[in-house]
């Protein structure tokens, strides 16, 4: 598998990536939790505007 972030879902794991390094614990523990929340405000975000529709 290839490395490649160009592609929009490579873009969004980049920006996980970068989100989990500004969060003061760097734990395999904290890193799952801010990971979780990170994915469940972005499809939150998703059912709004779709729902929203």
């Amino acid at each position: 598998m290839s490395d490649d972030r160009t592609g929009p879902f490579g873009r969004l794991l980049e920006a996980e990536r970068q989100f989990h390094e500004l969060m003061p614990g760097r734990g395999i523990y904290s890193k799952l939790f801010f990971r979780t929340l990170f994915w469940f405000a972005l499809f939150s975000a998703a059912y709004t505007i779709v729902s929203g529709l």
